[in-house]
């Protein structure tokens, strides 16, 4: 076996990626989200192709064949033409592949997204030894003099390091990345975290899709009973797992909740001086949510941002926070719970879009009219765009009197939208909604 040498200092490449936490975030989020948007694309193209495929060996059948006799309704014994034998097979094999793609292709996906977790972990953990240096101190890889000679600067030293100890890291079944986490930050990361079962169980699904092919193996069902994870208690060794639409998407949500917080605690204990940039990442991953009207997922993370979390990097960053939580329970159809968030906090003293959001969110029309008259176009954060596309403002655009106040303030009607020559629509989103 050669010895673990570190790279060739002349050939020694930064790591692409992201380089904030939010930048991790972002790209982490965006991965995952592509996934879970073009799972059932692809199923739809595999579903046609099957369609395709089987009608085409009907088509045989019934024209190039001879039915000499049916044993049941579902199995039928034909005469094949002389030399038409291979063409048969050929027929009947699509139809076995793309049957076969169709619990295929799913695993591949969920195969997948954990597999961009793994990748977000990784960059996470290197953006955290960047703020806490000091935490790589501990570690276990550790450089010769001789080896040390051959970097070009400490600061290359200083990577290879890292290097080594993320790829350690990720080695790691995820359950012991957890405590290696908790270990190196001091501080309890499963507590409270409901989502950790269902994790679990995902990432466990996942090494048997990799591993046996989706076969349940004895370590599946310990690791599983380990952490109590919600199975089926009939399940056992030698059946097979699957991955339905239902199943990735469940999926596709626990991993996004789980990445997110997880971010956002140890972005928090690592650099407390850096909240402004933390809750700006979370605002703008929640109000995404709000647009996309993923309302389950912005709740779970909207709770987190407002009870979970106890500081943030000012009064005007929570307070954006609690109004999208109640639009996350509002639009769901929670209106009692919507209200009880609004209700719970003092809005007087609030600058005016605050004051304007607690109208609409409890439904006032007159009074967000009034207000929406008082700020007039003096409100940089309230925009004509703004009004157009928060989803604070999806249901009450249906009115009328709104539309009328729009025009009055801005000089022309609601329902419109400038193109430039380019194609792109001038609007723009708002993190603030």
């Amino acid at each position: 076996m050669p010895e673990d040498k570190p790279p060739d200092k002349s050939q020694k490449q930064v790591p692409p990626g992201p380089r904030t936490i939010g930048g991790v975030v972002e790209l982490f989020v965006k991965q995952i989200d592509a996934l879970a948007e073009t799972l059932p694309l692809s199923m739809s193209a595999i579903q046609g192709a099957h369609d395709a495929s089987r009608e085409h060996l009907l088509k045989f059948l019934n024209e190039e064949c001879k039915a000499i006799r049916q044993d049941d309704e579902k199995q039928t014994t034909y005469t094949i033409k002389p030399g038409q034998q291979l063409h048969f097979r050929r027929l009947e094999g699509r139809v076995h592949k793309t049957t076969l793609a169709k619990t295929l292709v799913p695993r591949g996906f969920l195969v997948s997204l954990i597999s961009q977790f793994d990748a977000f972990l990784g960059s996470l953990i290197r953006q955290l030894f960047k703020i806490k240096p000091e935490i790589l101190n501990s570690s276990a890889n550790t450089l010769t003099f001789s080896q040390l000679s051959e970097f070009g600067s400490i600061e290359d030293a200083r990577e290879y390091v890292i290097d080594k100890e993320v790829e350690s890291v990720l080695r790691k079944n995820h359950s012991e990345q957890f405590d290696w986490l908790e270990n190196k930050f001091g501080m309890p990361l499963r507590s409270g975290l409901t989502a950790w079962p269902e994790f679990i169980e995902v990432t466990e699904r996942r090494n048997l899709f990799v591993h046996t092919n989706g076969v349940v193996s004895h370590q599946y069902l310990e690791v599983c009973k380990r952490h109590s994870c919600a199975i089926d208690p009939a399940l056992c060794s030698g059946m097979t797992l699957s991955a339905t639409r239902d199943y990735f998407e469940s999926a596709h949500e626990c991993i996004f909740e789980v990445g997110v917080k997880l971010s956002q605690v140890l972005w928090r204990k690592s650099a407390p001086d850096d909240l402004q940039r933390a809750d700006a990442s979370l605002v703008k991953v929640c109000y995404e949510l709000l647009a996309d009207g993923r309302n389950r997922l912005a709740r779970i993370l909207l709770d987190f941002a407002t009870e979970t979390l106890k500081k943030h990097g000012s009064k005007e960053n929570r307070l954006i926070l609690v109004v999208n939580r109640a639009q996350a329970y509002k639009w769901s159809g929670d209106e009692d719970t919507a209200r009880k968030i609004v209700n719970a906090e003092d809005w007087s003293a609030t600058s005016v879009k605050f004051q304007l959001a607690h109208a609409v969110l409890l439904d006032d029309t007159t009074t967000a009219v009034h207000i929406m008259k008082q700020i007039g176009t003096g409100e940089a954060d309230i925009t004509k765009d703004a009004y157009r596309e928060w989803p604070l403002f999806k249901e009450i655009r249906k009115s009328e009197v709104f539309a009328a106040a729009f025009e009055g303030i801005f000089g022309e009607p609601l329902n419109t939208v400038t193109i430039e020559a380019t194609g792109t629509p001038t609007t723009t989103k708002h993190p603030i909604n």
